[in-house]
This record gives structure tokens, C-alpha cells and sequence, in this order.
């Protein structure tokens, strides 16, 4: 195999984190980032980039936004665990912020941007990490905007997809 093709199957962890993170930058442009939360958005991606729908060792990504609402919304009324209130919020950013072109075709993905956002905000409620409980209130408040970056970066990457950068 020739080694242009080596170096685009070898992705690793840290490799798809920074790929995440310089795009979330650059897609930005000079729209001011927390650096916090950026590489909280770049985690997510870079995370279910490399995540089998099929793991078992944790929750793997949902399919779609259907998906998210069967699974994290439709019954889940009083949920209080931090933890499953944030992977479902994570869930949303990548579905309505990532895939948010393909996802509008068959949902609100404004409405879903609200239920990201409520997420966020009960998880920092219920978590008792002071600095990680700042984050995810901050998160709650920045939601819609994470959503239409990541999807920027989305565009950007189906734009120039010849031409995507890994370091």
C-alpha cells in the first residue's frame, strides 16, 4: 500500500482530536472560541469518528436523531444521571450540529438544538465536578452555536475532502 494511504488509515486518538480542533479553528475564523469548550466539541467528534456503532464497551454513537429522541428523550422523563444527560447532549451536538444538513430533511433540528441545550444544562446540574459542571453550563448556553460550527466544519470537509489535513 502506498504511504499516502498509510497515513490516512493510521488516524489515531490524538491525530483526530487535532484534526477536529484546527478545523473547529479555522471554520471559526476570528469568531472568538473558549479553548475549554473547543476541545470539549473536538473530543466529540474525534470520539464517535472512531466509534463502532457497534461497542459495546460504552454507548456507541445512535444512528439519527430518531434514534437520540428513542433513546435519550422518549423515556427518560426526571432523568437525573449527569452522565447520561451528557452523552445525550453529545449525542444531539453530533447529529444537529455535525450532520445537521442530513438530519434537517427529516427533523426540527432547531427543536433538537433546544433539547441539546436543556440536556447540557441538567447535567451540569446534577454533576458534582465543580469545573466540569462550569463547562456544561457554558455548553448549555453556547449549544446552537457549537451546532452550526460543527456543521460549518461538516461543509467545509465535504467541500474539500480532496484536500483534508490530519496534523
Amino acid at each position: 500500500m502506498d504511504s499516502l494511504f498509510e497515513e490516512l488509515f493510521a488516524v489515531d486518538s490524538s491525530g483526530a482530536l487535532n484534526f477536529f480542533v484546527n478545523n473547529l479553528r479555522d471554520t471559526a475564523g476570528n469568531e472568538p472560541l473558549k479553548e475549554d469548550e473547543t476541545l470539549y466539541v473536538a473530543s466529540i467528534l474525534a470520539h464517535y469518528a472512531q466509534t463502532s456503532r457497534a461497542d459495546t464497551m460504552s454507548i456507541p454513537s445512535m444512528a439519527n436523531l430518531s434514534e437520540v429522541f428513542d433513546g435519550f428523550i422518549l423515556h427518560t422523563n426526571g432523568l437525573s444521571d449527569a452522565e447520561i444527560l451528557e452523552i445525550g447532549g453529545s449525542q444531539i451536538l453530533l447529529f444537529a450540529g455535525f450532520f445537521r444538513d442530513q438530519m434537517a430533511r427529516r427533523h426540527n433540528v432547531k427543536w433538537y438544538d433546544q433539547v441539546g441545550q436543556s440536556m447540557y444544562e441538567k447535567a451540569s446540574h446534577y454533576t458534582s465536578d465543580l469545573k466540569k459542571r462550569a463547562l456544561l453550563d457554558r455548553m448549555s448556553g453556547s449549544f446552537p452555536f457549537w451546532t452550526h460550527l460543527c456543521c460549518d466544519v461538516s461543509r467545509q470537509c465535504r467541500d474539500n475532502r480532496l484536500i483534508l489535513r490530519v496534523n
